[in-house]
């Protein structure tokens, strides 16, 4: 319930922003938050709007309809447009656990499966559940990782990828992540309640590295991982290895489980 208190403090203070912020997907209840860089999808595209540009519009829609993010059975399926798409459940159809790989609009492998990233999250929280950290199963069969866990972006502006960037782009990248951490710090009851954060999104974490007092008025007491063996943990998208998901897999700490 504190949780869930602590969500609607932040829609609240969300809904008193001009713009309207996106939050994140999956379980507000959950002790994991996973932050990464930005979501990887053209703006303006179908994907960009179920997922990030009304994220807040989706949250809001459930608050008030009285979910309490305990049941996903609750969530209607989703059609394939945005307005059907829910946060807390997403693409509850549900996604395969393999890589869908298309080449333009063409898909060529992996036929509903799910993103790069999203795979290597759901390997990841199978290997904290593998450790009996969490109490849900192993699942190699469909994506189901949002049971166990937060996620979010440092960067609000979607963009397919971050290479070869002009100077003024990478500016306001940086301008971005800084507003970041302002909305976060105002709304701290929220992001603090984790008992373990994943820095997953390289230098885009560097400001959080350097000042433990910036990462304490965000997160409070949380386990903060954002290196494994003197390495800045990256994005979990392309060129993951097991070992690496592993490691962070053996330093998450989960308060009050039951053993």
């Amino acid at each position: 319930m504190e949780q869930i208190n602590a969500f609607q403090e932040l829609l609240m203070k969300f809904s008193q922003k001009e713009v309207k912020h996106y939050i994140g997907l999956g379980n507000p209840n959950a002790k994991i938050l996973i932050i990464g860089k930005e979501c990887a999808h053209e703006e303006g595209s179908t994907s960009e709007q179920q997922e990030c540009s009304n994220n807040y519009n989706q949250w809001m829609n459930l608050v008030e309809k009285g979910h309490g993010f305990i049941n996903e059975e609750e969530i209607p399926q989703w059609d394939g447009s945005w307005e059907t798409f829910c946060p807390f459940a997403p693409y509850n159809k549900p996604q395969r656990f393999t890589i869908e790989r298309k080449k333009g609009d063409k898909i060529i492998s992996g036929a509903g499966g799910t993103s790069a990233t999203w795979y290597n999250y759901q390997k990841l929280i199978n290997y904290i559940r593998e450790l009996g950290k969490l109490d849900n199963p192993v699942n190699t069969s469909t994506i189901d990782f949002y049971k166990d866990c937060f996620i979010t972006e440092l960067n609000e502006k979607c963009r397919v990828n971050n290479y070869g960037l002009s100077v003024r782009e990478r500016q306001e990248t940086e301008e971005n992540i800084c507003q970041r951490f302002d909305l976060m710090k105002e709304t701290k009851s929220f992001w603090s309640h984790f008992d373990t954060v994943i820095l997953a999104c390289g230098p885009y974490a560097d400001a959080l590295r350097k000042d433990q007092q910036l990462t304490q008025d965000i997160f409070g007491k949380a386990k903060v991982i954002s290196t494994i063996n003197n390495r800045n943990v990256p994005q979990l998208s392309i060129a993951i290895s097991n070992e690496l998901l592993k490691e962070i897999a053996k330093q998450v700490e989960i308060k009050n489980q039951n053993t």
